[in-house]
């Protein structure tokens, strides 16, 4: 099959289907990192597709208030669009003879590797035994963050949120991995400073306030935990998990 997109067809289609901004993440000096983190499989890819959708700045501000259920739908939506627009992408390059795998907007990783997970199924199931379900760690199958970042279209702020020049981290990011050999889109500075808005804004009091590096884990930046248990908490007394005000308050984009 002869190999016959472009870079700028590709980020042409990825805009027509919908995205606000999108570019292309060059993604091999971080392939032992995400070898480390996500998997072998992911690191094999050496570009990225990655794209963003803004979610409407006032739905975000407004939790600065208190929580509403349209946050919530909004986001809900905004996730399926991000599948469909990957999946689209995914199948354009895939056309054209490359490999492309398209990533789901939010999942998380499974706790035990289902490798095979098939066949060990059946084999249980045939000596009437039962499996135990999986459970899943809070942290996502592939960061599309780091994409994003490394596609220029913003820096991982204070928050550990993607943060655009336009709109701050008010928006939703869509990944797929080729290995389309594309030329590359430069990264963009961090330009948080010594602002503070998102760490002072914290109820759960997770963020740390460092600095995005790739060399650091995760939990120099952020506790997820406590993020994820206030969550249950709201969710305990709101019927829903939701927060958003890492998001609302930071000054870019407002």
């Amino acid at each position: 099959m002869e190999k016959n997109v472009t870079k700028e067809e590709i980020l042409e289609f990825t805009r027509a289907k919908g995205a606000d901004v999108c570019g292309i993440a060059d993604l091999t000096a971080a392939a032992d990192f995400v070898r480390a983190t996500y998997g072998g499989s992911f690191a094999e890819y050496p570009r990225a597709v990655s794209f963003a959708l803004f979610f409407p700045k006032e739905v975000v501000n407004e939790q600065l208030k208190g929580p509403t259920r349209n946050y919530e739908t909004i986001y809900l939506m905004l996730n399926r669009e991000i599948e469909r627009i990957s999946t689209a992408v995914a199948i354009k390059l895939q056309r054209a003879g490359f490999r492309a795998y398209p990533l789901d907007a939010t999942d998380y990783r499974p706790t035990a590797h289902p490798e095979k997970l098939h066949y060990a199924v059946a084999a249980a199931d045939e000596a009437g035994e039962k499996l135990p379900k999986l459970g899943f760690e809070i942290i996502d199958v592939f960061s599309h963050r780091l994409a994003a970042a490394h596609a220029g279209l913003g820096w991982i702020g204070k928050s550990c949120c993607l943060v655009n020049p336009e709109v701050g981290p008010r928006l939703r990011l869509g990944t797929v991995l080729t290995d389309a050999p594309f030329e590359p889109d430069a990264p963009i500075e961090n330009r948080c400073g010594s602002c503070r808005s998102c760490i002072d804004a914290c109820p759960a009091h997770a963020l740390h306030g460092r600095a995005f590096d790739e060399k650091d884990p995760l939990s120099a930046r952020i506790d997820v935990q406590k993020c994820y248990d206030f969550f249950d908490k709201v969710e305990a007394v709101y019927g829903i998990g939701i927060c958003g005000l890492c998001l609302g308050s930071c000054p870019f984009g407002k």
